[in-house]
């Protein structure tokens, strides 16, 4: 630790963070407003525990709501601590969980033998429990389906709060005798005398609803259990049961996590803190730091989120509380107003320097134009040196966003949508997906002509209309022109080889589609369409990568689940996320600087703007919502008491939601919508605008903007400037290797050619597992999972039957055709059982598997790394130190040493350096553990010709991870400077240098 780094930033402290701080022992709660040095608190305590205290950083669990706070926090740590900041435990809690279940496999049958379930296939189970139950208020008549988002939002906040199907049932029934035992329900006397209620007939008709939910619950539980399937939210279920009947487990996971740090309490559900509780209950007091602020809870309800302040106080009545009061980020007058959409106990004050300026309120007279003042101000902003990325757009739903980006398109503003963006919406995915659909249905005319109407096919507009002309008149099918190339001949084409070149291509993908797994069939059609060279040419070919991947994600995710699912299947499947109005999301592999961010309030939680612009805030879009909850959960299944229980009101989740987009501003906020909607209907000011005090607020002057809005005509016929990131970008390059850092791998690929740690690594181009990928990861997976249980049989084999058997269920998992599988099966069985044979006796007792490890070799470069196995030689006397053989498994025939070393005429040394990168990463590893690598070993699984298995051991020398180090230097300064562009590998048939010529 720099303790130098610790101290300056201790002493900029106020002094309730201080206390905070050092109040590293026993239950702590803090309430911290907005901008009042939160994430500054976690990180500078984690530190304080490491300085103060014995505990390595492998105790120090910290769990947050998001991954980007989790990576936010670890760089702040990494800025005070370094290196060691890898080895604490940050993550989000399901990232939490699914660790508890991979490191203890036998523990999660469940989980560990299922796949995870997709949304298309919940909406199946949904449809089908509908249909199969005898249900009466969850099927009304002309429309079964009505209930089934509504259905499977109720399931998803239950598994939430930790509620099974039956506990669930129980509520209800509790509910009911409730109900049924209360003396108000009808009227006594008038007109209405002996008839129940209104308020308790809406009751009553929840009551029964929610007894019918409980029936569908159990039919979804029940069908994914049978399928071997889990759903997200399982994961934290899971755990949740394991720990509350496994004392062992618990202990194990007790003893580990001795300092517990939990961001966001407001927004943990009741599943969550029943973990926590459970973790922390060795000790009376245990060492837990909570920090919350109940007016920032938008993932959970008010009366649930205050139920966790309760919650916690109940739990460690002597917990010490402190609030934090002193904002350092936003202006006092920024503050203010959003004291006057909800005021706390405690009124925040502004330590922000910059004066600021009352917050700005406008009215326009349609969409348009307050779509035009928001990109004409901002535009203002930006020429007045006001930095692009710390101006940010927030909007309730992700459809707003729509008209926005049209407008920034013509005026020319940079900006990068944050919020989930449907990738199907996108123009050139939908260009893509017409070729798809053609292919799919081979020999449809309509289907075939709209696909080539795409402009990258290259196809000429005159051409194709030619065509189309010709096949009417003379009743002459368009197949059976584009493939005779007499008839082109006859229509004097321009370009009829591009004609016919398509013809062979389509009429090959529709061979292809019916022969290949889908991904390999996607990966294919991708690259010899033109599409892949097409987009990375574009202005901006990043965020096309990102939503290419996006959909190749889908397909994979489908054909893993699926695995005789083939082109007809996946577009079964978009038809059906289409229908609910489902999102395929991006691949989410940039997010830079220099652009106007757009996003909803949602997802700007946690972030901070200089200035920010609310916009379409009319009345029932930000607060009293028109669409009233369809099924509402008991308050009870939220663990909320008749006596403590608070009555929301209606607006509450609104009004929070308001207040984070509020505080998320530094400088400035402006707050905008307009009177009438696109269908001309009358919209009124959001009530939230109403409610800041008047002198807090500026009136923005539309008519300026109304009347130059009016009068620029060619605003409405502006050509759309996209200003988007190109992936030659060299912030696009940096921000993506900063985040993933160099491993083993990626550095191999770069050696061998720069385009292909480009393409493969950080662009992740649509790649199909090949057969012998696919291998590999079963025969690692196998020995992982041997290993692991070898451990905890304390050294004693499992034997071949769980070998083979592990292997053949990781096989299944993949996407492999049925004779490939069989072949594969066969291969791996024969080598599994030789090397088992010939190794078993000489593994040491000890062994640690698939060990992940992050390191820095300098501020700006991390390495990582995942070792197959490390074998404990010799422990010290202290335990923190093991001397270790690192294994690296290869399933590759077995090479020479020479070979491996890269003595040969034919080999690169990658095998070598395999086994140097990982000595310098477990020098560099600032773990509490310790690990020296005496040995380095390659265990060639399969045998040679001869039937033979080989391994080999090397002793890796300090010069040799010496002169590594000033490869990856070297080779970082080339890629950070985009020095490697104009550069190839010089291999005449490199794939990656092909496609960097094509982007020229």
């Amino acid at each position: 630790m720099d303790l130098k780094i610790f101290l300056e930033l201790y002493k900029k402290l106020n002094p309730q963070q201080k206390i905070a701080v050092d109040s590293i022992e026993g239950p702590v709660m803090v309430v911290a407003g907005p901008g009042t040095g939160k994430t500054q608190i976690l990180t500078l305590r984690i530190a304080n525990i490491l300085k103060e205290t014995q505990a390595d950083p492998e105790n120090i669990l910290a769990l947050t709501f998001t991954e980007a706070g989790a990576a936010s926090m670890r760089q702040r740590l990494a800025e005070i601590i370094g290196a060691p900041a890898y080895a604490v435990v940050i993550n989000t809690f399901h990232g939490f969980c699914n660790d508890i279940i991979r490191n203890y496999p036998e523990e999660f049958p469940r989980i560990i033998g299922s796949q995870n379930i997709n949304e298309v296939d919940q909406i199946n189970i949904i449809e089908e429990a509908i249909l199969r139950l005898p249900l009466k208020n969850l099927k009304p008549f002309g429309d079964p389906h009505y209930y089934v988002g509504d259905i499977l939002k109720a399931i998803d906040n239950l598994k939430k709060e930790g509620v099974s199907p039956e506990e669930f049932e129980k509520i209800n029934e509790k509910e009911m005798e409730k109900f049924e035992a209360d003396d108000g329900a009808y009227h006594v006397k008038g007109a209405h005398k002996g008839k129940m209620k209104g308020e308790y007939q809406k009751l009553l008709k929840q009551i029964q609803k929610n007894i019918e939910l409980a029936k569908v619950y159990e039919y979804y539980e029940s069908q994914l259990t049978q399928a071997k399937l889990y759903d997200y939210n399982d994961m934290v279920m899971e755990v949740l049961k394991a720990l509350s009947v496994n004392k062992d487990l618990l202990l194990i996971l007790q003893e580990q996590h001795q300092y517990i740090l939990v961001d966001e309490h407001q927004d943990t559900n009741k599943a969550q803190n029943e973990i926590m509780e459970l973790l922390c209950n060795f000790h009376a007091n245990p060492n837990i730091f909570v920090v919350g602020d109940e007016k920032q809870a938008i993932f959970r309800f008010q009366g649930a989120s205050l139920e966790n302040f309760r919650y916690f106080k109940k739990l460690y009545p002597e917990a010490k509380l402190i609030v934090l009061e002193h904002n350092y980020r936003s202006t006092q007058a920024i503050l203010d107003s959003a004291e006057s959409v909800i005021a706390g106990n405690k009124k925040l004050k502004s330590n922000f320097k910059f004066r600021g300026e009352k917050i700005s309120a406008g009215a326009f007279s349609g969409p348009g134009a307050e779509c035009y003042f928001v990109a004409k101000d901002i535009e203002k902003k930006i020429k007045e040196g006001v930095p692009p990325d710390e101006i940010a757009v927030l909007y309730r739903d992700n459809k707003d966003v729509f008209p926005f980006v049209s407008m920034f398109e013509k005026v020319g503003i940079p900006f990068s949508v944050e919020s989930d963006q449907n990738v199907m919406a996108d123009n050139d995915i939908r260009k893509i997906l017409l070729i798809l659909r053609a292919v799919d249905d081979f020999g449809s005319e309509k289907k075939l002509l709209e696909a080539m109407h795409a402009d990258f096919l290259e196809i000429e507009p005159l051409d194709l209309y030619k065509i189309i002309s010709y096949s009417g008149k003379n009743k002459i099918p368009a197949f059976e022109i584009i493939k005779s190339e007499k008839e082109m001949r006859n229509l004097k084409l321009d370009n009829p080889a591009k004609v016919l070149e398509f013809y062979k291509k389509i009429s090959r993908w529709a061979r292809d589609g019916k022969n290949k797994t889908l991904p390999e069939f996607f990966e294919e059609l991708v690259r010899e369409s033109g599409y892949l060279a097409y987009i990375l040419k574009k202005s901006d070919s990043a965020d096309k990568m990102d939503k290419l991947n996006g959909l190749f994600d889908e397909i994979k995710i489908l054909a893993e689940r699926h695995k005789n699912s083939g082109l007809r299947d996946f577009l079964d499947y978009l038809d059906v996320l289409e229908a609910h109005n489902l999102l395929i999301k991006k691949g989410n592999i940039l997010d830079l600087a220099n652009q106007v961010r757009l996003m909803t309030a949602h997802r700007s939680k946690g972030q901070e703007f200089e200035y920010v612009y609310i916009v379409n805030t009319y009345d029932g879009h930000w607060g009293n919502k028109r669409r009233p909850a369809l099924l509402k959960l008991p308050a009870s299944v939220y663990s909320i008491s008749v006596e403590s229980s608070v009555k929301e009101a209606a607006n509450d989740d609104e009004r929070r939601l308001f207040y984070v987009a509020l505080t998320r501003a530094k400088k400035g906020v402006a707050i905008t919508y307009s009177k009438t909607s696109v269908s001309k209907t009358e919209q009124l000011p959001s009530q939230f605008i109403q409610e800041i005090k008047p002198e807090l607020v500026n009136s923005i002057s539309a008519e300026n903007y109304e009347n130059e809005f009016k009068s620029d005509k060619k605003i409405f016929f502006a050509p759309s400037l996209v200003p988007g990131v190109g992936v030659k970008n060299r912030e696009f390059v940096k921000e993506i290797f900063l985040r993933n850092g160099l491993s083993p791998t990626a550095l191999n690929n770069y050696l061998k050619c720069p385009w292909n740690y480009f393409y493969m690594n950080l662009l992740r181009l649509p790649t199909a597992k090949t057969k012998s990928q696919i291998y590999g990861t079963a025969v690692h997976e196998a020995l992982k999972d041997f290993f692991s249980a070898r451990n905890k049989k304390n050294g004693k084999t499992p034997g071949k039957n769980f070998l083979i058997k592990s292997f053949a269920a990781h096989l299944e998992k993949e996407t492999l055709k049925p004779e490939d599988a069989r072949e594969l099966l066969e291969k791996g069985t024969r080598a599994l059982t030789g090397y088992l044979i010939k190794f078993q006796k000489s593994w040491p007792k000890e062994a640690i598997t698939e060990f992940k490890i992050e390191a820095l070799l300098q501020p700006n470069l991390k390495i990582t790394g995942k070792i197959d196995k490390m074998e404990i030689l010799k422990t010290g006397p202290l335990k923190n130190l093991s001397e270790v053989n690192v294994v690296d498994y290869k399933t590759s025939k077995p090479k020479t040493r020479g070979e491996i070393e890269g003595m040969t005429q034919n080999s690169g040394g990658d095998i070598k350096r395999q086994l140097v990168f990982y000595n310098l990463l477990l020098d560099k590893y600032k773990g509490g553990k310790r690990y020296k690598m005496v040995s380095g070993e390659i265990d060639f699984i399969e045998p040679d010709e001869n039937g033979n298995y080989k391994r080999e051991m090397f002793a890796v020398g300090k010069e040799e991870t010496g002169e590594l180090e000033k490869i990856i230097k070297k080779t970082a300064k080339e890629i950070l400077s985009l020095d490697f562009w104009d550069k190839g590998c010089g291999e005449k048939d490199c794939e990656f240098c092909v496609l960097r010529k094509m982007m020229d």
